[in-house]
């Protein structure tokens, strides 16, 4: 198993009296790919904003073992329907801390932006205004400016709100992409389980001021010990700056479409393949990670 990247140890946090989230402990290892979901009000976007340390817990601890985050919010186009700025221009924004208030963004930061809109397919689009574009095309812009600071973890919540199926799978084949390929820790708040299970390595499930691990997620220690993690995750966004690796970023590919979701999975997705396996006496072959596997009976 890998190293803990988020902890959290018998939190509780409320507004004034009012509990939202009473007793939670989870814990998000490197490189996983982990799914929260729950009914609107539930306290998944107070859970967001607590891993991402903008809220204090009243009791027990939040843990987050790095300081490189990036952060997804919903976004709507209702929101940017008149936003006054282009493509490279909110994906700059990305760099505020860096470049500092009141100054021009510098070469090298503008070559920062060509890496990470490349990445997510959206370079042809950089002079674009914002409210030009759909909300898949949107999204994958604020997707741009989260990666711009090479973040090790991911947070996004419900990243695909008012976004219609096609660009959702979209979207969610290149998340998986940055987990797969770059080896990116994902924590992401969402409604669209059904979509996003192939991807995901379990659920937590946010209900009555409780977080609990998904019945779909639980898994047999035969799977837990199957689990791989990527020992040499690419780089990206460096082939512009001297000294470091040299690395040219791929835009995202779209596969072929995948099976429908299989409401009877019960495991974690295989990330990497692997070598043969006999469970039960039968030979077990992992598939690529575009297309699920089903795991040994628990």
């Amino acid at each position: 198993m890998g190293n803990p990247i988020i902890t959290i140890q018998n939190m509780s946090f409320g507004y004034g009296k009012d509990n939202v989230l009473t007793n939670v402990n989870l814990t998000v290892e490197e490189q996983e790919y982990v799914g929260i979901i729950g009914a609107n009000g539930a306290g998944k976007s107070t859970l967001m904003k607590l891993i991402l340390g903008q809220l204090t817990p009243v009791q027990g601890e939040v843990t987050v073992a790095t300081d490189s985050i990036g952060y997804v919010p919903q976004v709507g186009f209702q929101a940017v329907h008149n936003f006054p700025a282009n493509v490279e221009e909110v994906v700059l924004t990305g760099l505020y801390r860096e470049i500092g208030m009141f100054h021009l963004p510098k070469k090298r930061h503008r070559h920062m932006v060509a890496d990470a809109l490349e990445l997510v397919g959206m370079q042809e689009y950089r002079s674009r205004m914002l409210s030009e574009l759909s909300g898949g095309q949107q999204q994958r812009v604020m997707i741009a400016r989260a990666l711009i600071g090479q973040p090790k973890l991911l947070v996004l919540d419900e990243p695909l709100t008012g976004i219609d199926r096609e660009a959702g799978d979209k979207l969610y084949r290149l998340l998986a992409k940055l987990n797969l390929e770059y080896g990116m820790t994902l924590v992401m708040v969402t409604h669209n389980m059904e979509q996003v299970a192939r991807y995901t390595n379990r659920f937590y499930h946010v209900s009555n001021g409780s977080v609990h691990l998904d019945p779909s997620s639980i898994l047999c220690d035969e799977v837990l010990n199957d689990k791989m993690r990527i020992s040499k995750p690419k780089r990206y966004g460096t082939r512009h700056t001297s000294g470091k690796t040299n690395y040219t970023a791929t835009p995202v590919e779209v596969p072929e479409k995948e099976a429908p979701y299989d409401a009877s999975y019960k495991g974690t997705r295989s990330s990497r393949t692997q070598p043969a396996e006999t469970v039960s006496g039968e030979p077990q072959t992992n598939s690529h990670h575009e297309s699920k596997e089903e795991d040994a009976p628990c």
